[in-house]
Parts: C-alpha cells; structure tokens; sequence
C-alpha cells in the first residue's frame, strides 16, 4: 500500500498556526453565533474501478449556522487519501469544497475510505465522510505470495508463479522487466507453457540464503500496472529448539516457576552449548548436556520476585555451531491477577 502524506492548503491555514487540527470544539464561535456544518452529500460510491487509477470526487461542506465555520484540519483512514480545503473560514451561508484523491494501486475488492473534517460547530465538530466502491484487478500473480516453508539449510528449491492479464480486452500485455532485493533468491521470467499471454517467474531459493527467516519481495512490471509477490520462509540449520518459544502462562505472585525446552543438534558435528543468557534479571536459564554434542537441556525459572503484570522477554543461547553461533528464544508471563 503507498503511504502518502495529508496535503492541506490555503492561506487561512498558513496564516493562522494557533490553530490545532482536529481537536473538537477549539476556536469555538462567540455564543449566538453558532456555526453549522452540514455536507451536502457524506458518502461517495464509485461504483467500481480499475486497480491503478485513481478516484477522485469532492465533497461540499455548507455553512448553514449564523457564525464563521472554522476547517480545522483534515485526516484521512488511510495514506492512500489525500484531503483539501477550499476554504478554512466559511462564512454563514458559505460553502467548503473538500477534494479527495483515491490511489488505487495495489488495492483490491472493496475498499472503503473515511475522510474526517475537524470543525469549530459544537454540534458536529467532526465531519464524517467516505468513499468507497470495488477495485477491480488489472493482472494477477497465481499464487499470489510464494511460501518456501522450512527449507534445509544448504539445498535450493524452486517455486513457480502465472502471471494474468485480466483484462484482455485492453490490448496486448506484456511483462518484464521481473526483480528482487535478495543475492540468494533468484527470479527467472519465461514464457508461459500454455502459450497465453503473461510470463511464468521462476523463484528459486539458493544455497546461500544463510540460517533463519527469510522475506523478499518479487516486482514484476507490466504495461497495466506493477505487481508484488511477498516471498518468504525459513531456513533451518542443524540446531532445533523444542518448543521455539517459552510460555510460564498466568502465573501466581510469589512462586518459582520452571520450564524446560531442549537444544538438539541433527548435524553429524558435535557442538556445545556455551551461555545462555536472559534479557530480564526475572528469568534465569542454564543449560545442561542430556547427550554431549547431540542434545542439551534447558531450564528456565521465572523467580518468585517478579513484579505483577506482563513479562516479556528472550533468551539468547550462544553456541560453538559456526552457522547458529546465537539461538533466541522468547518467553512471555503474566504475573498475579490477570486483568483485560
């Protein structure tokens, strides 16, 4: 999703900066002279549109009360709105037109927009409107994210991607150029085996992507409108951790609580478990050898002195394993009466 920055103009905004956006209520007008905002029409629906265009529509906000009606700011639900004044001071009887662009790249289904205008009227200080309507896809990427899972460090895997055109009736399509960010994912753009137009991207997962998650992002240029695919997974390494993460639960105020996870080693060299060391001073762990080079145990204690509330945390493990030279393992506790 693009993230674009409010965009408010007008002199009256950049003469008087004592002016504090979107607080209800500020700069409120002299008794009798009560402003009144009331929009002509608060709900925008564009029916349906092409995702890469942009949907544009103003809205009128009519002064109806006996006093200056103040625009104190604009904000928008969403970056991909952007929202201007006409006028900041809006006499009685006037009227504020208030622009709003829609960028609908990347967006899809339907899609709703809240645009809130912040006003001095005691009885409507914040203005609600919204756009909305259905973004109808251009091209599709099939499948539409790329999930390696949990690969064994040290082999490559390849995973395949359809580019469509979902709207032929548009012309000739075409595909390319295809990138990403990571040195050990390669993408491969080819034709696809069905002959239709579009492009079939080969994503392959190289022996160097080194031990731990991994996430990338494939872009794929068309002459409708880009696309992205997430690729991401997790490439694991001779080390495992059983359970990955630690949970004490809801625990009771003033109790030793233990827990026990294992550190085991698939790998034919032996390794050593050298530290195990915990972010906060209520949770201590060591680390003992059940095997020696094969598996370790590790206990882990939250100490009675703990204060109430939450506890979060992580464990770092520090090993003679040249690949996984650092294990982390999150532990999580509330402590005394839980509370919502």
């Amino acid at each position: 999703m693009m993230m674009l920055g409010l965009i408010l103009s007008g002199p009256a905004l950049a003469q008087d900066s004592s002016m504090n956006p979107l607080i209800p209520g500020g700069n409120s007008a002299p008794p009798g002279h009560v402003p009144k905002a009331v929009p002509s029409d608060p709900l925008y629906d564009f029916g349906s549109a092409l995702e890469g265009t942009m949907v544009k529509h103003t809205f009128t906000i009519k002064n109806t009360g006996q006093g200056y009606l103040d625009i104190q700011g604009v904000k928008t639900s969403c970056g991909c709105t952007t929202g201007a004044p006409s006028k900041m001071h809006v006499a009685p009887g006037d009227t504020s037109d208030i622009a709003v662009a829609f960028d609908t790249h990347f967006q899809k289904g339907h899609q709703v927009r809240t645009i809130t205008v912040a006003t001095n009227d005691p009885d409507n200080p914040q203005v609600a409107l919204t756009v909305q309507g259905i973004v109808k896809k251009q091209v599709e990427a099939v499948p539409g994210e790329v999930a390696f899972g949990d690969v064994k460090r040290g082999t490559e895997e390849t995973k395949e991607l359809l580019v469509n055109d979902l709207n032929p009736a548009r012309g000739a399509f075409a595909v390319g150029p295809v990138s990403n960010s990571s040195s050990s994912i390669k993408v491969e753009q080819l034709k696809r085996p069905d002959g239709k137009p579009g492009a079939l991207i080969k994503v392959s997962l190289l022996k160097t992507m080194p031990v731990g998650p991994f996430d990338d992002t494939v872009k794929i240029t068309t002459n409708r409108v880009p696309l992205q695919v997430d690729v991401f997974g997790t490439v694991t390494g001779d080390l495992n951790i059983d359970p990955a993460q630690v949970s004490f639960g809801i625990v009771p105020r003033g109790q030793d609580i233990v827990r026990i996870f294992k550190v085991s080693n698939q790998g034919a060299r032996p390794i050593k478990v050298l530290d195990v060391a915990s972010s906060s001073p209520s949770v201590g762990a060591t680390a003992e050898a059940v095997t020696p080079g094969k598996e370790y145990k590790v206990t882990v204690t939250l100490r009675h002195g703990t204060p109430d509330g939450q506890l979060r945390g992580n464990l770092t493990i520090k090993t003679d394993d040249p690949d996984q030279a650092t294990l982390n393992v999150p532990f999580y506790a509330i402590v005394g009466q839980f509370k919502t």
